[in-house]
């Protein structure tokens, strides 16, 4: 396993999930981790992702989004109603879709 770019802590929102990357011809299946954080002093929210990776098609990076509140309030409604779609056995697409 490659150092980590994103600090893995007790405070961690998800660490070592199942996650895939996915290319033109390629794909790239590992350990990955997920982060929400709000930096102090700052009017957003950040998602942070990391997946290991290390090989020539997929380099060791972190993706971030930014996300402004009203967004990340948008982003955790979508995840409720994915959820509870799952557990009722049925398909959810995005609202924007």
């Amino acid at each position: 396993m490659n150092r980590r770019s994103l600090d893995v802590t007790s405070r961690t929102t998800f660490d070592h999930l199942p996650a895939r990357a996915e290319g033109d011809g390629w794909r790239h299946e590992s350990i990955a981790v997920l982060d929400v954080e709000s930096p102090r002093g700052e009017d957003r929210v950040e998602l942070g992702f990391e997946l290991d990776g290390g090989t020539e098609i997929l380099p060791h990076h972190v993706d971030r989004v930014p996300l402004a509140p009203d967004q990340a309030r948008s982003l955790a409604a979508d995840l409720e109603a994915a959820a509870a779609a799952a557990e009722r056995g049925e398909a959810m697409v995005s609202r924007r879709g």
